[in-house]
């Protein structure tokens, strides 16, 4: 087999994997990057296909899409507060801790991401593998430090993805006075942790099990519901998915907003992967061709075969988690979800 040219093999990495990493990201810290970022710079693969261009070079909140009522709450209490503290000091302003909460792969974790990276200050992520230990004692110590080293390096965000697997209510068990006694240390950790610097954010599908007591205000603030993406939204992230591949010069983005209605960004993105492998398959057994380009039929082919991950019946356990959670927003519109 010819090996590929050094343009084949850019070509290939950026099919599969995207847009490049944003500069400046690192694993638990993200700097701004978007003055130094800049477009991947790519070329058709082919004269007469059409790439979808305007979101490749977005970086920070401006690559999220929709979520509007969620970047006006992180903007007018966050960054404008961040960025200014004299002001913010007369006024005894300080950012708030916020829960994101709602159906899964719905953008949670890829817009705390992108706020971060908005700020361009540091980054810090626990998940609960971060945090467990054998040894009774050993995740209370790892909470601890875990806040230490966010109070040393502030200001900062900290993210706590999966959130109610670290602060499940407590319980009168006697086998459970260890999970009790985790919960107890993110109480005082998360206790006014922004008026040391630490901005905490929480991301979880089951708020419902969550300890009462973290839920209050001082330790977590606000708490947002994040929907399903809409169909604006839907028609957003299949051309952003598709901006970067090679795609006939036909597709109706419309119609497949409308085909995946019920499905989530997660599902979105595992669709235009399906459909990019058939393409890609099909390529490399033509040597000496045109890379060939994913059609309107392939992507609602793999749409057919795709089922939505969140059932219907979740849906409405959702919709009444946010009538129990948020119930200021009963009866508003759904907000416009972002990518991830």
């Amino acid at each position: 087999m010819k090996p590929m040219s050094e343009k084949e093999k850019e070509l290939f990495q950026k099919s599969i994997f995207g847009q490049k990493t944003p500069k400046g990201i690192r694993r638990h810290s993200v700097k701004n990057s978007r003055k130094n970022d800049s477009s991947d710079g790519d070329n058709d693969h082919h004269e007469e296909d059409k790439q979808p261009s305007g979101n490749a070079a977005c970086c920070g909140l401006d690559a999220v899409a929709g979520m509007d009522d969620l970047k006006r709450l992180v903007k007018e209490a966050v960054i404008n507060v961040v960025e200014n503290p004299e002001c913010a000091s007369v006024y005894g302003l300080r950012p708030p801790s916020v829960l994101l909460y709602g159906p899964p792969g719905c953008g949670k974790t890829y817009f705390v991401e992108k706020l971060a990276e908005e700020m361009g200050i540091n980054y810090y992520k626990i998940v609960p593998d971060d945090i467990a230990s054998p040894y009774i004692h050993g995740t209370q110590g790892k909470i601890g430090e875990r806040f230490k080293k966010s109070f040393e390096n502030a200001p900062c965000i900290l993210f706590l993805d999966e959130f109610d697997a670290m602060v499940p209510a407590r319980t009168e068990k006697p086998d459970s006075a260890n999970q009790n006694d985790e919960v107890n240390e993110f109480l005082c950790m998360l206790n006014n942790a922004s008026e040391r610097g630490v901005y905490v954010i929480a991301a979880t599908n089951r708020p419902q099990i969550i300890d009462k007591a973290v839920l209050r205000s001082g330790r977590i603030d606000e708490k947002f519901y994040v929907d399903m993406p809409d169909e604006k939204a839907r028609e957003a992230l299949f051309r952003l998915r598709l901006s970067k591949l090679p795609v006939a010069n036909n597709i109706d983005y419309g119609k497949l907003a409308l085909l995946t209605k019920g499905y989530n960004c997660s599902d979105i993105t595992y669709i235009v992967s399906m459909a990019s492998r058939e393409m890609f398959n099909i390529s490399i057994k033509e040597k000496g061709t045109p890379y060939k380009v994913i059609t309107q039929a392939q992507v609602e082919e793999a749409i057919a075969r795709k089922t939505p991950s969140v059932s219907s019946r979740d849906l409405k356990e959702y919709e009444r988690l946010r009538n129990e959670f948020s119930p200021q927003e009963t009866g508003c519109q759904p907000q416009v979800i972002g990518f991830h």
